[in-house]
């Protein structure tokens, strides 16, 4: 190795920006710095036989690699397509139909960009300095079926390959054209993005700006325009056991992305998305996009309260009978009707029902007309049909409420410690580094090299596995089979110790339905008032 003849080369290290040259035993370029080899060498000509011979350098790819190590120029609404291309894929593999992606998300997309003025209009935000305005008059241009597939086909690589200069037939036309920025001055130092400084920045009043959590009001959306089998508690749960792309979505997309800086708080999640957060911006996107009426929310549709009733039912364990009572609450308070259903943004109060949480409401109803709930007639009640199922063992069980109480309470404490253990042991860190700077980048890549190598050292000293294995998705939380000692299954106990003959139709042994919460504080205010006047 010698220093002295690795002084002519001036280029920067690619790994620390270093400019600290050596040469290897094969006359290699090293950084004396972090010990970076590059593809540069040094040919060395016998200078014995020609004295005055010049030291040539050679180059052998270093342009590739700095163009690869650039990246492409890409705006911010491109990385969140390609959230939004991977979660429609990971709805697919869970089990929803094609069109979801390829017809009603793209529309939604589409019609997004045009809102916000991003694309699909006369001057796009980004490509002048003049405000867009929305071509509404021109049908080729408002039409959602007229307009190029944005998410249909990302097979066709929506970015330009390395190394060509035209998409392949059959592409995609994007929004914003994907340029190579290996000389481009244009490209931010503060974002790999190149609106990435503007986009954090924009404060425009009546455009709903992209992020994260709103690419999930997207998919829900489209889930509900669809009218699939999954709810919005589902979708948020996929979303936790990791089968829906979320947390770190960024580090699926394409090397030639490159996301720092400003991208970091735009893509860079740190906490789970909520219930009432994601809601709020369903309402939000789906009036934003002056969406028409959904697709009727009738009978036969998953979404149905008699449905999901029937299904939540199932799920915490309750008796089948309780199904015939649940359907009677929803015919006789109306909100089993269409009109109450389905969604309509541009209606004058513009709602979407939370199915999953109003059909588990219509369940808490229920429970309230055959028990009261007052922590007094349901153990009653539970005493007689345990002495019953003591003497009738042959027969049909009655339902107890106190062992299905303790049954569940079981259950559920174990589901909600795993779902404590999971959330305490998730990794929030990416495998794809974040930094603030493309100067910061070398520095970052080598302690996150150092902390995967100790976390591998580790593992194997304490005997562990890594990483946790991913769940296999399910509608159901929990499996109650029969015959199972442990875990008592109640779908085929009856009320009869619950119901009584009244006439030709049964009715509840308990007449009360609100507890008589005032009856007990008139009670309190006169033996006070009492009191005070003894006093």
């Amino acid at each position: 190795m010698d220093l002295e003849e690795a002084k002519e080369f001036k280029e920067r290290c690619t790994q620390c920006a270093a400019v600290s040259w050596g040469l290897t035993d094969e006359g290699k370029y090293y950084c004396t710095s972090c010990h970076n080899v590059t593809e540069r060498s040094k040919e060395v000509i016998n200078t014995g036989a020609i004295p005055n011979t010049k030291i040539q350098a050679i180059s052998r790819g270093l342009k590739r690699k700095r163009k690869l190590e650039k990246g492409w120029d890409w705006y911010v609404c491109e990385g969140f397509q390609q959230i939004l291309y991977q979660q429609a894929e990971a709805l697919k593999t869970l089990g929803v139909g094609p069109e979801l992606k390829n017809e009603v998300l793209h529309n939604f997309w589409k019609r997004y960009l045009q809102k916000s003025k991003q694309a699909y209009c006369k001057n796009p935000v980004y490509t002048s300095g003049r405000k867009a305005t929305v071509l509404e008059d021109n049908p080729s241009h408002s039409d959602w079926d007229s307009e190029p597939d944005l998410l249909s086909d990302f097979s066709c690589r929506s970015f330009v390959e390395s190394g060509t200069d035209s998409q392949p037939d059959g592409c995609p036309q994007k929004p914003f054209p994907i340029s190579k920025a290996s000389q481009s001055e244009t490209a931010s130092i503060c974002s790999g993005s190149l609106d990435g400084v503007e986009y954090s920045l924009r404060k425009e009043k009546g455009i709903v700006k992209m992020t994260v959590p709103r690419t999930l009001a997207f998919c829900y959306l489209s889930l509900l325009w669809q009218r699939e089998t999954i709810t919005l508690s589902d979708l948020l749960r996929f979303v936790e056991e990791g089968h829906i792309p979320y947390i770190n979505a960024f580090q699926h997309f394409p090397e030639e992305m490159k996301l720092y800086g400003r991208d970091k708080g735009i893509f860079a999640i740190e906490s789970w998305p909520a219930y009432e957060d994601i809601y709020k911006k369903i309402i939000e996107i789906a009036k934003f996009l002056d969406l028409p009426r959904f697709p009727d929310i009738t009978e036969d549709c998953y979404l149905h309260p008699n449905i999901l009733c029937m299904k939540y039912l199932m799920e915490v364990n309750l008796p089948d009978e309780m199904n015939d009572l649940t359907c009677q609450v929803v015919k006789m308070t109306g909100i089993g009707e269409v009109d109450f259903l389905t969604f309509d943004p541009i209606a004058k109060m513009a709602k979407t029902v939370k199915y999953d949480v109003q059909a588990v409401a219509v369940i808490v109803v229920v429970l309230k007309l055959l028990f009261l709930l007052d922590d007094n007639l349901e153990w009653t009640l539970s005493n007689i049909a345990e002495k019953y199922n003591e003497k009738n063992k042959e027969d049909k069980p009655w339902f107890d409420f106190r062992k299905w109480y303790q049954v569940m309470k079981r259950s559920v404490d174990e589901k909600k410690q795993k779902w404590e253990e999971a959330r305490a042991k998730y990794l929030w860190k990416s495998e794809k580094p974040l930094y603030h700077s493309s100067i910061d980048r070398a520095v970052v890549y080598k302690r996150r090299e150092m902390v995967v190598s100790l976390q591998k050292q580790f593992s194997t000293l304490v005997d562990s596995a890594p990483t946790v294995e991913k769940k296999s998705p399910s509608s159901f939380q929990f499996n109650w089979t029969e015959g199972d000692s442990a875990r008592t299954c109640f779908h085929g106990h009856g009320l009869q110790g619950i119901l009584k003959k009244k006439g030709q139709s049964m009715t509840t042994k308990n007449s009360l339905y609100w507890l008589s919460t005032q009856k007990f504080c008139r009670r309190k205010r006169a033996s006070l008032g009492k009191k005070l006047l003894v006093e």
